[in-house]
């Protein structure tokens, strides 16, 4: 009967430590995504800064005057990278026209009635 409850003891044992490797495998895989998540909320943190009053006021300037047939400035690029990237017009979808930045890659849905307003 001894042998038999060492056994069960010894196969108690085996469980647990794999159960605690898992735990620590896993413990570090949340770390990492922390971490991640972390680094992303700062990115988040640092756009939303730069999405200020006055740099939305900056780029209506810049956007007014932009006069068609000139691509307007994508305004990601502008308020992010202080950049005045081309939006490029792509085919009309119903009454929207959707908008490509040749830079960020970002596409923006403007309606046609808002087009030129």
């Amino acid at each position: 009967m001894l042998a038999e409850l060492v056994k069960v003891l010894e196969d108690k044992r085996k469980d647990l430590e794999g159960e605690l490797a898992a735990i620590h495998e896993k413990q570090a895989l949340l770390q990492a995504e922390m971490e991640q998540l972390a680094r992303e909320a700062e990115e988040r943190e640092r756009e939303l800064a730069l999405i200020s009053e006055q740099s939305i006021r900056k780029y209506k300037v810049i956007w007014k005057s932009y006069i068609p047939p000139n691509p307007f400035p994508c305004p990601f690029c502008f308020v992010f990278h202080k950049k005045l990237s081309p939006l490029e017009p792509l085919a009309r979808v119903n009454d929207v026209v959707p908008f490509k930045c040749k830079v960020c890659e970002e596409t923006f849905e403007i309606p046609v009635e808002l087009l030129y307003a």
